[in-house]
């Protein structure tokens, strides 16, 4: 068995991505002034042919025998944002049009699991590393930092990090922050620094050197305040009470052809 455990999230936008309008000999069409390209919105039936073949394509060229998805339900960052209220408030609120069908068509048609109260990536994490011969399937950088083999889906290749490389990777993240979550770090430390901090020559920890440098720019008490907020912010769960492991599901290249065919001949009734 290889079971692919899949963020859902990126791929239901990829599914839901509006189609180049044509013109009359099938071309795309631009704006006025040349820059864009014109979209326009993908129909139900569209929606649900890319989700089929979407799916489909990269759980065979993973190569993977089984899969779970999961997928972004509610008040996935609530628990984050209490600790720290800025948490992804760079982030777009609403949910594009087709974000409800898209969700609904993977949850029917491929089981897709909707995850309440925690984040995907959370989900993903800890699912993996409770099942054998499970991997990330991903295309978000936080997911492929992490220790271990993953399958980035969007560039079709496979991905090994050594502990070493992830353990840098999370610490240097304490220092820089990350702008796409809208986590700040430390202010003014930025990538160059951490590089100078990797080149000196100590025995004391990495992660004891970044705890040091929260406390010498913040003072003790913020210092550590700033050190919590953003380490629980960062860090993505390796374990969650109450949280169930899901059962495998088998990939059956058959069942979705199947399916689209009952689905055509129902619509020609």
């Amino acid at each position: 068995m290889k079971i692919a455990v899949i963020d859902l999230d990126s791929i239901a936008f990829t599914i839901g991505h509006p189609n180049k309008q044509l013109d009359g000999d099938g071309n795309p069409m631009r704006t006025d002034d040349d820059s864009k390209f014109l979209y326009i919105d993908k129909t139900d039936e569209e929606l649900i042919d890319a989700a089929d073949s979407v799916m489909s394509a990269i759980i065979m060229k993973g190569g993977f025998t089984h899969y779970i998805g999961f997928i972004k339900g509610s008040k996935t960052i609530a628990e984050r944002k209490e600790i720290n209220i800025d948490y992804k408030a760079n982030r777009n609120k609403e949910s594009p049009g087709w974000w409800a069908f898209v969700k609904k068509t993977l949850i029917e048609r491929w089981g897709a699991i909707s995850v309440d109260n925690m984040e995907v990536d959370d989900a993903v994490n800890i699912t993996r590393l409770k099942l054998s011969d499970s991997y990330i399937v991903a295309m978000d950088k936080d997911l492929l930092h992490l220790h271990g083999t993953h399958y980035n889906w969007s560039k079709d290749e496979w991905n090994i990090i050594g502990f070493e490389e992830a353990y840098t990777k999370f610490w240097s993240d304490m220092i820089t922050g990350q702008s796409g979550d809208n986590i700040k770090g430390i202010p003014k430390k930025g990538a160059k620094y951490v590089e100078n901090m990797l080149l000196e020559q100590t025995k004391m920890p990495f992660r004891t050197r970044v705890f040091d440098e929260y406390i010498k720019h913040f003072g003790e008490y913020e210092g550590i305040k700033e050190f919590h907020k953003n380490y629980s912010c960062l860090k993505i769960k390796e374990t969650c009470e109450g949280f169930e492991i899901p059962s495998p599901i088998k990939f059956e290249r058959e069942n979705v052809n199947e399916q689209a065919q009952r689905d055509k001949q129902i619509d020609s009734i």
